[in-house]
């Protein structure tokens, strides 16, 4: 296959409700013709009518008939047999300003020929029948598929399609011949040389068994093409031996494609001597049988008017003897689906035709009618009112509905809430699809959402601990625009608590709301906030001896406010007389003992000790001393047990004694030790434990 540079003029996308299937209807346009075959226009208001005798006409944008026909060919034409005479046309892109068109007819001895012609120099009504330059011959070998369908691309290329050559079934396998223009479609440059030129970009120009003009292949007559005029897409309507009709499609810019006749007709076989594999087929993207259905396929076009959006991008077709409608979609992944729109038995539908705003027509063969498309629902249409929106847990939410309904008849409502009146009342928020059915059988959809205004709840939540006297600061996330907040404690209000962060000292779960003038978001998650409290540990006093039965990770006891070092277990012999208290620490928070007063027993230190200290105190091995002395002296160090048994004695001098001692042979128990020093003595009680 070949692809083109392919450029779209515009693109746009057309909104709609919920529709049911589209009914469509034909209105006379104008009438008075003999057997019409193709309805065209030239970039105006006009529309031009071929007549299958030779003749082509013109008709305003009201209908009239204008006086005279544009070009009579009459006599070069030979319309003797059904599928012959004047059988298509197509105006240049520059028609304007160039004032060319096309014609596709069977001359006088049968055969094929395209002309150009031109406009007539002094009346824009007339063309001029002198004007032909013989373009394009192909001689016919049977009197019928003559084919007979112009259009130009949007690459401002002619396309030309040619029949097989008729009789039936093909008998000379012309469909599937690479050196003939019977049971193709052609493309070929009107601009660069005389009659014509080839595109070298043509699918087959460079393989010598094709004649290069061919674009598509394995074709049986393809009556009536056209292309997309938003996308480029080519839409053939090929016409069935006697089994299937069919509609083939192409991309735009992509040519080369081979659509099977006569090894196929529609999908099934018909005859595969000489074929190949069935994937070098393109298959039809919608096909229906004959006779049962209908006999012989007319294509249509894309609809893209902006009339009735009900149908835009729907391909519109019909059968030229049962008089049935189609539409084929082409689905957003590329997939094909069509169904029959209507049945408007023994139309006769010979052509279709766009107009320049992309309205569309059809011709009558037998009647000579034009009859314009329109969509019967187009003016049926509604539309509603939601009233009043509501916060959440309420129910007075309301929907009025407003039905157009400009040609009468009665109209059924139905609401998927199961009622049948045009107005909802008392609603709570959520969707409300309705239906609305006219006495013709036009249906419209609509969905209403009823919104619930609360804001959705805050997302918050926690796990906090906190000591006794302490605080945690609980962040709420940022409200929306015209929200405030308001804090909860165990699901009451705390009063004066608006901001978006709260200061927490008080065990208990807090919630925080959006708080607005119509509405409040429903309470956040809980965040739990748990004080951990450690008593105030009591001191017991035995003696010099202090405890505490209180458990904790950490001790510190101080004297006279002082932290005391190396005092860090749940006891201590107090050395010094003052102001004693404990710190526990259960590795999280403090607790503090009452102050206690002890005296020390024991004597008096000598006036010329100026420091004292031992540590620790009680101990489970060494005894640290240091003292300090004003001056020199000689210390000797006596321990003994509770009846003054004398158990380790040391001795030592200098004015700083710092020394350890050894009592972790000793049993556990109350020890006094006793210092003798020249200006005297003093004791002190330990604990070993």
């Amino acid at each position: 296959m070949n692809k083109i540079k392919f450029f779209t003029l515009a693109f746009w996308l057309t909104a709609t409700a919920v529709f049911a299937q589209p009914k469509l209807q034909i209105t006379d346009f104008a009438t008075g013709f003999s057997k019409p075959l193709d309805i065209a226009h030239a970039g105006d208001s006009r529309l031009f009518i071929v007549e299958q005798n030779g003749k082509i006409w013109v008709l305003d944008s009201l209908g009239a008939r204008l006086p005279g026909p544009f070009l009579d060919i009459d006599p070069r034409v030979n319309s003797t047999a059904n599928e012959r005479g004047l059988l298509g046309l197509a105006f240049h892109p520059n028609y304007k300003l160039n004032g060319f068109f096309y014609v596709y007819y069977t001359d006088n001895s049968g055969h094929t020929q395209v002309s150009r012609f031109l406009r007539d120099s002094t009346d824009a009504n007339k063309a001029d029948p002198n004007s032909e330059l013989k373009m394009l011959f192909q001689t016919q070998p049977f009197n019928n598929h003559n084919g007979g369908c112009m259009k130009f691309g949007y690459d401002d290329y002619l396309y030309i399609g040619l029949g097989d050559g008729g009789s039936g079934g093909d008998p000379q396998g012309n469909g599937q011949k690479k050196n003939t223009f019977l049971g193709k479609i052609l493309r070929i440059d009107v601009d660069k040389a005389l009659p014509y030129s080839v595109p070298a970009d043509n699918p087959f120009v460079s393989d010598p068994a094709y004649f290069p003009e061919i674009w598509a292949t394995g074709l049986r007559n393809p009556w009536r093409f056209s292309f997309d005029k938003l996308t480029g897409d080519l839409w053939i309507g090929d016409v069935g031996q006697n089994a299937r009709e069919e509609i083939d499609f192409a991309p735009a810019g992509v040519g080369g494609q081979n659509f099977g006749w006569r090894c196929y007709e529609g999908t099934p076989t018909y005859n595969t001597s000489g074929c190949l594999a069935a994937s070098n087929y393109e298959k039809p993207v919608f096909e229906y049988a004959n006779p049962s259905i209908g006999c012989s396929v007319t294509g249509g076009f894309v609809y893209r008017g902006s009339k009735y959006p009900e149908i835009f991008g729907l391909y519109i077709f019909a059968d030229y003897c049962s008089g049935r409608i189609w539409q084929v979609k082409r689905n957003a992944d590329g997939t094909f689906a069509g169904k029959q729109l209507e049945n408007w038995a023994d139309g006769e539908f010979s052509t279709f035709g766009e107009d320049r705003d992309g309205e569309l027509y059809v011709a009558m063969h037998g009647s000579g009618k034009i009859m314009k498309i329109s969509e019967l629902c187009s003016n049926f249409k509604i539309s509603g009112i939601i009233v009043n929106e509501i916060c959440a847990g309420d129910l007075n939410g309301s929907i009025n509905l407003n039905i157009e309904n400009p040609s009468g008849g009665n109209v059924s409502i139905s609401w998927s809430n199961g009622s049948t009146s045009a107005s909802l009342s008392d609603l709570a928020a959520g969707n409300y699809i309705v239906s609305a059915t006219h006495a013709n059988g036009c249906v419209r959809r609509d969905t209403f959402q009823i919104s619930n205004q609360s804001p959705t709840a805050p997302v918050f939540s926690g796990s906090f601990e906190i000591c006794a006297g302490d605080s945690v600061q609980l962040f709420s996330p940022a409200a929306p625009a015209g929200f405030g907040y308001a804090w909860m404690l165990d699901n009451q209000l705390i009063a004066g608590q608006t901001g978006q962060n709260l200061v927490a000292s008080m065990p208990g779960n807090y919630q925080v709301i959006f708080t607005g003038l119509q509405c409040n978001s429903a309470p956040s998650a809980a965040a739990t906030v748990v004080v951990n409290s450690v008593p105030d540990p009591e001191i017991l006093v035995v003696g010099d001896s202090l405890f505490t039965l209180e458990n904790g990770q950490f001790f510190q006891w101080h004297l006279n406010d002082v932290p005391i070092p190396g005092a860090t277990t749940a006891s201590w012999v107090a050395q010094e007389t003052g102001n004693y208290w404990l710190a526990v620490n259960n590795g999280k928070c403090v607790g503090i003992s009452p102050t206690v007063f002890v005296e020390v027993s024991g004597t008096v230190l000598p006036p010329n000790v100026r420091h004292f200290r031992l540590s620790p105190n009680p101990t489970a091995g060494e005894i640290f001393v240091e003292i300090d002395f004003l001056r020199n002296e000689e210390v000797e160090i006596r321990v003994a047990d509770a009846g003054d048994k004398t158990v380790l004695t040391q001795h030592f001098s200098g004015q700083k004694i710092r020394r350890s001692m050894d009592l972790k042979n000793l049993p556990s128990g109350a020890y006094f030790i006793h210092f003798q020093i020249d200006a005297g003595s003093f004791s002190r009680k330990i604990l070993k434990k």
